[in-house]
């Protein structure tokens, strides 16, 4: 327990001290890979922590991704039991 408070404590810090104040800076920043990132379905969110050099997973249904985002490596998931390969 005192490993995950410390965790949560340490992943808040970078939040408030680094990455949210980027969200709204209006530039693209590198992506930060000692971060674990989120997955979002919101594709405002999406792309204020793009911006902020979080990584970030847009979950969403291909046709509902607008034309105008980067998609730098798409990943599809398939329901469980399925034989997509």
């Amino acid at each position: 327990d005192a490993q995950r408070l410390f965790l949560d404590i340490y992943s808040y810090f970078d939040w408030t001290l680094i990455a949210q104040p980027l969200t709204t800076s209006g530039l693209r920043h590198n992506v930060r890979g000692k971060w674990m990132g989120a997955f979002v379905q919101s594709s405002d969110v999406c792309e204020k922590l793009f911006c902020a050099g979080v990584p970030v997973w847009y979950v969403r249904a291909s046709a509902y991704i607008p034309p105008s985002m980067a998609v730098v490596e798409p990943v599809f998931a398939y329901p469980s039991g399925s034989h997509h390969h």
